[in-house]
């Protein structure tokens, strides 16, 4: 089984070169692998369109391919260094099942566009996946956005205090901020949807491959017509799809960094589930927010492989070994946001309000613009208005009716949670349509 695809006969590969060109290629594959099978059952389908195949030759193939499908799902079949990647090993599989007939196969397409195809159709299941994930923590924001929105806490800037807010505010904005990330996922997913399978190496072949077969079939929007711009879009899209992925973590990032500090003894305006907490292996008293913590940091993660993919593509048109490496930035980059966002709508959940605390943190000093905006009601230019309650103590007010007189769309006020709910619904039902 150590004999490659390409190789010679008299070819000889030390088992450093052989580990340098397979790298991780077989346990990233592993993620690949059903949807090369799903691929390939396309591609059988063109092929007897042009007669290179006969109908009761698709019918064993398909046959055997349900059953390394099978095989593969309940780990009778394993993906294991001795195939050089899922392409070769269903490939190894045909032919020890069929004998000639399995060697057909790769008929009219290269490993090329057979790894593009197979990672389009991954990176499509992950952001319909990561769609899912913005839907469900959206959803969560809104229900403790509308749970708490009378509950005050102090709006900051520059972190100091500024004005007087509420947890409703807090909430909602990332409520917001995550329905965002749904459409961007919604365009990506479009702008990605394209079928690579029939380029073959970035040049055609000398077949008239019927390439709308596997474009219907595959679920995608239309081919990607240019067979050598199939090659060099290969990290182009992988890139636009981790960019993606980075705005839903760089949201939860933030979340994190103010759950951080929230939790501290010196905010204590929330408490959350000791499950998302560890204790200190030293100091009895401590209780640690690492879940927090890690979430965080694993914006880090997806944000190296976006620049490692970025630095990578530093290359001329065509294939390049190089691009090899492609898969791992995606893969890994998939995987990380997908585990951390997983873990956010019951922690949100998890989140009660120190109410108490929050209202004992509003001062005085927080209602004096409440005071100027009095002041220009009753005719005050604003500049003057604001010299004068500068210099003024007369501005105390009530930290609840400082809310209700902001009535700005969107502001404290005025949350238009309504017109959240109203988006979310909609990318509810159209997921719902696929």
């Amino acid at each position: 089984m150590n004999n490659k695809l390409w190789s010679k006969k008299t070819n000889k590969i030390t088992s450093e070169i052989e580990s340098l060109l397979s790298g991780e290629d077989i346990f990233l594959d592993q993620k690949l692998f059903l949807f090369d099978i799903e691929a390939t059952i396309a591609h059988i389908n063109e092929l007897k369109a042009i007669d290179i195949l006969k109908q009761s030759e698709v019918n064993k193939l398909k046959k055997s391919l349900n059953v390394l499908r099978t095989k593969y799902q309940n780990n009778s079949f394993k993906l294991t260094p001795d195939f050089e990647d899922s392409h070769s090993a269903i490939e190894y599989f045909l032919i020890n099942e069929l004998g000639d007939l399995g060697a057909k196969i790769h008929t009219g397409r290269s490993r090329n566009d057979q790894v593009l195809v197979a990672l389009r159709l991954y990176a499509r299941e992950a952001l319909m996946e990561l769609k899912n994930i913005n839907i469900e923590i959206t959803e969560t924001f809104l229900k403790q956005a509308d749970l708490n929105k009378n509950l005050v806490l102090p709006g900051y800037t520059h972190m100091q205090k500024a004005v007087v807010s509420n947890w409703g505010l807090w909430f909602s904005s990332f409520a917001e901020s995550f329905l965002d990330n749904i459409d961007l996922i919604n365009h990506t997913h479009s702008w990605i949807n394209l079928n690579p399978l029939g380029s073959a190496a970035g040049y055609g072949v000398n077949l008239p491959i019927k390439r709308d077969i596997s474009t219907k079939e595959l679920g995608f929007r239309r081919k990607q017509l240019n067979t050598l711009y199939v090659q060099n879009s290969r990290g182009k899209f992988e890139l636009q799809i981790i960019e993606t992925l980075k705005q839903s973590m760089l949201d939860m990032r933030k979340f994190c960094w103010d759950m951080s500090l929230f939790l501290s003894q010196e905010f204590n305006y929330l408490t959350i589930d000791d499950a998302y907490t560890t204790g200190s292996s030293i100091m009895p008293n401590k209780r640690n927010p690492d879940v927090i913590e890690i979430l965080r940091a694993n914006y880090s993660i997806v944000s190296g492989h976006y620049y490692e993919l970025e630095n990578l593509l530093s290359l001329p048109s065509g294939y390049h070994r190089d691009l090899q490496l492609t898969k791992r930035s995606l893969i890994l980059a998939c995987e990380c946001t997908i585990k951390s966002l997983k873990v956010m709508p019951d922690l949100i959940q998890s989140i009660t309000i120190n109410d108490c605390v929050s209202k004992e943190s509003i001062t005085n000093e927080m209602m004096m613009t409440d005071a100027v905006y009095d002041l220009v009601k009753s005719g005050t230019p604003f500049r003057e208005a604001y010299h004068q309650i500068k210099e003024s103590e007369d501005y105390i007010n009530d930290p609840i009716e400082s809310i209700k007189q902001r009535k700005s769309v969107g502001s404290p006020g005025n949350l238009q949670l309504s017109i959240l709910n109203r988006r979310l619904k909609k990318n509810v039902l159209s997921q719902k349509r696929k």
